[in-house]
């Protein structure tokens, strides 16, 4: 066997040469790599569509990290929100996603930034005085992470508030594989307006006597004039995240009565505008699901959460979330709740006047996955997101009113509503004559497992997922969340009106 002297027995002389041999033969394995594979001493890139912060005057860069609105960042604090810029990915230039792209191209217009991102930087009351939404900016608009040791709600769960849709539409439309940066290609144009964020003090202070929309107008008009005129805005939309009723006071309302007047404005009476509820006879309107909590980010996660929905045991045979209204002559909801206290262990109640349940989505979820039905009794408005926590969690809803959600959710959910929901009128709760318990003790196992299987299929586009999951099955184009939908929706709106261009309505 060769024995191999130590570095200490060899010769000085020797010693020297051979370190000088080292020496040589490292500088030139190095050079070989550098001329091989020169990016891999580049510095890594970054990733597209993510925020690149312009660090704001008397913050340094060590703080920076720890502000709020990077709202594609995953922030945890919020103090003195910085002014974060988006980058816009660019679309694949290859014939491959030039045909996947065919009919899907979206361009979205680089809006001056007080329209929507230097929006953010204020949520720190500087708004509305008493208005403090730094914390549901947070994770892409989602809001602060449930901190649960629950298994079931460890991963992709937030305390997402739902008038945060604008950035989390906004945060999607980034990743949108379909972009494209010349308007001449574009199908349809994407406006990044936060009007709901924006509309705050049109609502809650002195402004709300002036009218909301007509800078964003002016924009458009002189910075958009070639794609703005071609179709008079008909192939453009935008967010609105609140009710459309909070944009439509009159022109000449100077009263000061509730609602912007962004909605009537002429200028954008042809753009379609994604709300949380739709005027229903208004085929520009175009209502999309609200904002729930839980935001997959893995197909692992949301089959998981899947299985739970369908094997949960349901003690109970109806349910009911949410706070009375007595100030309303027209609530049924006191009746609902008493119906429910009379149904003893039959239903399951949770008053949110007691629990706040708009930032907690842990103990909703917990009384719906163990209830077969959720009623679903209209609020301040005809809509509330309740509808889709019980679609989420499998909880049949039933509907006392046909704009909670028939007249809303064309793009979003089936036509036949008895596929998965359940209707009674409210004239017949107030006159006593429907007893919510004996309708639905009328349903046999059977058909509300075949309900619960269709309320499942309704899982994956009532909700939206999370925007930076690269899991392959998630980002495949053959999911679809509620972003996909409504964009889907949008698409085939403008195939519509394009095939028929001297309809005076567009498809819905």
């Amino acid at each position: 066997m060769v024995e191999f002297p130590g570095f200490d027995q060899v010769p000085k002389t020797s010693r020297a040469n051979l370190v000088y041999c080292c020496c040589i033969s490292s500088l030139m394995l190095i050079l070989i790599t550098i001329w091989a594979c020169p990016e891999s001493l580049a510095p890594p890139t970054r990733p597209v569509a993510v925020v690149e912060v312009e660090l704001a005057d008397g913050i340094s860069p060590d703080a920076q990290l720890h502000e709020p609105v990077g709202i594609l960042a995953n922030q945890q604090q919020l103090t003195k929100p910085a002014a974060p810029r988006l980058v816009k990915p660019a679309v694949a230039a290859d014939s491959a996603a030039a045909s996947a792209c065919a009919g899907r191209r979206i361009y979205m217009y680089e809006l001056p930034t007080e329209f929507n991102l230097a929006l953010l930087e204020l949520c720190a009351s500087k708004l509305v005085g008493w208005i403090n939404f730094c914390a549901h900016v947070q994770n892409y608009g989602f809001g602060e992470s449930v901190n649960s040791s629950e298994p079931l709600f460890v991963d992709d769960w937030y305390g997402t508030d739902a008038y945060m849709l604008e950035v989390i539409f906004h945060s999607r439309m980034l990743r949108y594989e379909c972009l494209t940066d010349s308007p001449s290609d574009a199908d349809a144009f994407f406006i990044p307006f936060y009007a709901g964020i924006h509309a705050l003090p049109y609502l809650y202070t002195d402004k709300r006597m002036e009218w909301q929309g007509p800078e964003l107008v002016a924009w458009l008009q002189e910075n958009a004039t070639d794609s703005w005129q071609r179709h008079g805005g008909r192939d453009h939309f935008l967010i609105a995240g609140r009710t459309a009723w909070d944009f439509s006071r009159s022109l000449e309302d100077d009263t000061g009565h509730w609602g912007t007047t962004l909605l009537v404005l002429p200028e954008l009476a042809n753009v379609t505008v994604f709300s949380l509820e739709r005027r229903p006879w208004l085929s520009m309107d175009q209502a999309v699901p609200y904002p729930t909590g839980f935001h997959p980010s893995t197909a692992t996660s949301l089959r998981r959460w899947t299985h739970e929905v369908r094997t949960s045991s349901r003690e109970y045979l109806f349910a009911f979330s949410g706070a009375l209204r007595p100030s309303m002559a027209t609530s049924i909801r006191g009746l609902l709740y008493n119906q429910c206290i009379n149904s003893k262990t039959r239903c399951s109640l949770l008053d949110c006047s007691k629990i706040k349940c708009s930032h907690n989505p842990i103990p909703i979820y917990k009384k719906l996955l163990h209830a077969e039905f959720c009623l679903q009794p209209r609020g301040d408005t005809a809509t509330r997101r309740s509808v889709f926590d019980s679609i989420i969690a499998g909880c049949i809803p039933v509907f006392f009113h046909e704009d909670t959600a028939y007249t809303q959710y064309s793009w979003h959910l089936p036509k036949d509503p008895t596929t998965y929901s359940v209707f009674m009128s409210e004239t017949g709760i107030k006159n006593g004559s429907i007893l919510v318990e004996e309708v639905l003790g009328s349903y046999s196992q059977t058909r509300i497992k075949e309900m619960r299987e269709e309320l499942i299929k309704l899982i994956p586009g009532s909700l939206y997922r999370h925007p930076e999951s690269t899991d392959p099955k998630l980002i495949d184009p053959e999911f679809c969340d509620a972003f996909d939908l409504s964009v889907k929706g949008m698409l085939n709106k403008v195939l519509s009106f394009k095939a028929h261009p001297h309809s005076s309505q567009l498809a819905s």
